[in-house]
């Protein structure tokens, strides 16, 4: 399938925006990785797919460098109080699971590549590292931008997504990398 189908196949999936781009133009910041050590998501070691379980901040570049084109996905949502973290917590799981169906709607057409998310891997309802389980879909586990340490607001300007959207608006981001090196 070729990129443009692709792209109006995510609008028909209800994806605000979308583009492509290089992953080679991906910029990552390992220093970003203090930010889900500071824990204020509350998910830092008690999630597979965030930090320390999902590698080290090289180990994330590394995978998401296996593969060359990066899918750029975004949902814009209202938003009553963008500071109010239990309500855009809320649409950043909706954001997760249009994106994921999208990604999963390509995989099944044979365009399989990683997901790369807003927030925590939510695949399960509970992540089983709490009750100190082995992960339950490891196949589908799936970490955010920061712990791969993206600089988004770099990608923004790469592929011309805006950011920000005021105070009653929220855009949140997703990746599906594609294209196997």
């Amino acid at each position: 399938m070729d990129e443009q189908k692709i792209l109006k196949e995510a609008e028909a999936a209800g994806i605000d925006r979308a583009a492509f781009v290089s992953a080679d133009d991906l910029v990552f910041v390992h220093d970003f990785r203090k930010y889900c050590e500071m824990n204020s998501c509350g998910n830092y070691g008690r999630n597979y797919g965030c930090p320390p379980d999902c590698g080290t901040p090289q180990q994330m570049e590394q995978k998401a460098l296996r593969y060359s084109r990066a899918l750029v996905l975004q949902t814009i949502q209202p938003v009553e109080d963008i500071t109010d973290g239990a309500e855009t917590g809320q649409l950043k799981k909706k954001h997760n699971a249009r994106v994921r169906a999208f990604m999963d709607r390509l995989a099944q057409e044979g365009i399989g590549g990683l997901p790369i998310m807003a927030g925590p891997c939510s695949q399960c309802s509970q992540c089983a590292k709490i009750s100190g389980e082995p992960c339950r879909f490891p196949d589908r586990v799936a970490s955010c931008l920061s712990a791969y340490g993206i600089d988004v607001a770099k990608l923004c300007e790469t592929c011309g997504i805006p950011w920000d959207y005021g105070k009653h608006k929220v855009g949140f981001f997703a990746l599906y990398m594609i294209g196997e090196r």
